[in-house]
Formats: structure tokens, sequence, C-alpha cells
């Protein structure tokens, strides 16, 4: 087989060519102690190299989240460790007034500090988090979770958690329903909560509900009522009046009845009051519960401690009172010890995460790790390999007929 000059050169340079770059290779695998450079170098290995970058990088983002919930959950905690601290205050009040050598007066002074501990209440249910979102509002973070509505307080949040992921499968709560940390708390008897309807056109204001008759009350319980107010362009008497509805039949249970303004009105065991003369139509709504919200359970303790003249029935009280707080405090206890639950899982998962990441990490150091020892061996072959196809080249490309015709 006869060779041309030009098949001579090119079979030269390719041998050069491909040795020099076994060589840079070499030396580009010893420069950044990695074995597997490109997917080409080791198709098997590179593939499982690359699932396991993408576990470590979802497991980054495990652990950050692992994070968020753990700093959300403590920020909770520590405000309701701040309002369980509130409470055993004003329970420390509560039994201070019920010494029988106190005077009503003195007892109006233990009332102002409860009044003031209830501002305190409200300030920390109304918490914020560092970006200005409310705790314990729900997925309504931009609205504060309790507000005053006229004489009482209302949850204006709603009942959404937040989950995140934390783990392959594991979701864990970042947030408390504040309606199921301070609003529904079981009373000792049972109470009502009233309200202005949605529909109204005045602005007028339904003070705080009080069950003043407690065995009338229980008898109806759960009964609820509508009062509305009638046109008095068209309903005699003249003047101001209204009916009273049985909602769970729609029943009328009274109707045209005078109303003033100083006199509260009176159903079935249960007084309100209302801040002006309301517009015809305007309706007032009062619905039967057993359970009431933290706040408005502190505010009608306030309301109503130093306005006993009958020992027999402020004993009565302050003994509801005290119940009604330990029911409280039993809320929120059973509200820390689910944050507790959820953390304790938290720190387990985090642990059991970089555990996870430690053995993959060795995984992908034993895949694409380099043997330097081996590595250095290689690369003095493949530079004694390149110089030799050097000194061939020259050799053999010096070579022509010219030279035997000397």
């Amino acid at each position: 087989m006869r060779l041309s000059s030009s098949q001579i050169y090119t079979t030269g340079l390719r041998g050069i060519t491909n040795a020099s770059n076994e060589v840079a290779r070499t030396q580009e695998q010893i420069a950044s102690g990695q074995r597997v450079l490109k997917p080409s170098d080791d198709p098997v290995a590179s593939t499982r190299i690359l699932e396991i970058e993408s576990d470590l990088a979802i497991s980054k983002q495990y652990q950050r989240n692992i994070d968020n919930v753990e700093g959300r959950l403590q920020r909770a905690e520590v405000q309701i460790d701040n309002v369980e601290g509130v409470i055993d205050r004003v329970r420390e009040l509560v039994i201070q007034a019920g010494s029988g050598a106190l005077t009503n007066q003195d007892r109006q002074q233990i009332t102002v500090e409860i009044n003031q501990r209830l501002e305190e209440l409200v300030d920390l249910t109304n918490a914020r988090d560092e970006n200005g979102n409310y705790i314990f509002s729900g997925f309504k973070t931009d609205t504060a979770a309790f507000a005053a509505v006229g004489d009482n307080y209302a949850f204006q949040g709603d009942e959404g958690v937040r989950f995140e992921q934390v783990a392959n499968g594991l979701n864990i709560a970042s947030s408390e329903s504040g309606k199921a940390l301070f609003a529904d708390i079981a009373t000792v008897n049972n109470n009502v909560a009233v309200s202005a309807g949605v529909n109204n056109t005045s602005d007028v204001q339904v003070g705080r509900g009080l069950v003043v008759d407690q065995d009338v009350f229980d008898a109806v319980f759960p009964e609820d009522y509508a009062i509305i107010f009638n046109d008095t362009t068209s309903v005699a008497p003249v003047g101001p009046n209204y009916s009273v509805k049985r909602l769970s039949d729609g029943q009328l249970i009274s109707t045209n009845v005078p109303f003033d303004l100083a006199t509260p009105i009176i159903i079935n065991g249960v007084e309100v009051t209302l801040s002006d003369i309301p517009n015809p139509t305007d309706t007032f709504l009062i619905e039967s519960t057993s359970k009431e919200n933290m706040l408005n359970t502190v505010q009608r303790i306030g309301a109503s401690l130093a306005s006993f003249t009958d020992p027999t029935e402020r004993s009565a009280f302050i003994g509801d009172a005290l119940n009604n707080l330990s029911n409280i405090q039993e809320n929120l206890l059973s509200g820390r010890g689910r944050i507790g639950a959820r953390l304790n899982t938290l720190e387990s998962t985090r642990a059991s995460q970089q555990s996870l990441d430690l053995i993959s990490t060795g995984v992908l150091d034993e895949l694409r790790g380099l043997d330097y020892a081996e590595a250095v061996s290689r690369l003095s072959f493949q530079s004694f390999i390149l110089e030799a196809a050097q000194q061939s080249f020259v050799k053999v490309s010096s070579l022509s007929l010219f030279n035997f015709l000397r």
C-alpha cells in the first residue's frame, strides 16, 4: 500500500492531537480533583451524579423550609406564652376580688388593671411577624385577627393554616389558627354572641350581649333570634319599634315592641343594648353558643366584677370566671402542645435530612472523585506517548525519495 505525503502528515498530526488531548484531559482532572468532567467521561456515573445533585438541591430547599417553619412556630409560641402570662395575672386578680374584705370600690380598682390587661391581650393576639403579616389571622395576613365591634371583640381572620413541605412526603403546619387558639373556647354556662346585620343601613353598634337570666336562657338554648326594626311609616304604633323572629323556624315571637334607647332589649333571658336608634329594616342577631372568645370573656369579667351586691351572686360569678379562665389556659396549653410537637418533628426531620445529605455527598465524592496516584501515573505515561508521537512525526515527515537519490 502506498501512502501519500498528505496521509503521512494527517496521520501523524492526528496521533499527536489525540495524545495531546489525553494529556490535557488528565491535567484538567488533576487540577479540578474530579474524575468525571463531562458525561462522555463516564455516562453511567454522570447520570447518577445528576440524580444525587438534584436530590441535594431539593434537600437544601427542605432545610430552608424547615428554618422558615421553625421561625414562624417559635414566634407564635412566644406570643402564646405571653398570653398565658396575662391570663395568669387576670386569674390572680379575680381571686383577689373574691375576698370578702374588699368593697366594690376596691374591686373597681382591680377591674382597672383587668381592662389594661385586656388591651395587652388585644395587642398580643394581633401580633405581626417581621414582614408585617398578622400571625394569627390565617390566610388573611393583612387583617387584624381580632377587632372591636361595638362592645364585643370579633375574630376577623379565617381558619386557614399554611403548610410547607420539609421532607419527601412530609408537610408541616407553619401557623396556628387564632380562631382555634383564642376564639373557640368552651364556657361554663351557655352564652350568646350578638352582632349587627350585614345589610343594615345605619351605623348603630350592638353592645355586649348579656345573659341576665341563665335559667330562662338555658330553657330555650340553642335558639337564635333576630331583632328586626320595623318601618315606622306603615306600622303602628308610631315611633321606633321592633319585632323578634326565632331563626330556627322563622316564627315571630313578638311584634311591634316599642323601643327605648335607655332601656335594654331583653329576650328570653338575654339583654341587648344598642348605641343609637336604628333605621327601619335594620336587623340585630342573637346567636346562642357554648363558646366564647378569650377577649370577650376577660372583658365580661372586667365589666361585671364590681357590680354585685349579693355576696352569693358575686361568689358564683367569680367561680364561673375562674372556670372560664381555666378553659382558656387549657386551650392555650393545647395550642402550645401542637406547636411543640411540630418543632420536635422539625428537629428530627432536620437531623434525618442532614444524615441523608452526608451519605449522598459521600457517594457523590466516590463517583466523581479522582485517584491522584493513578492520575499522575497516567499523565506520565500519556506524556511519554505524546513525546514519542512528536519525535516519530518529525522523523517520518523528513523522509523523501530525494534522500535516496543523493
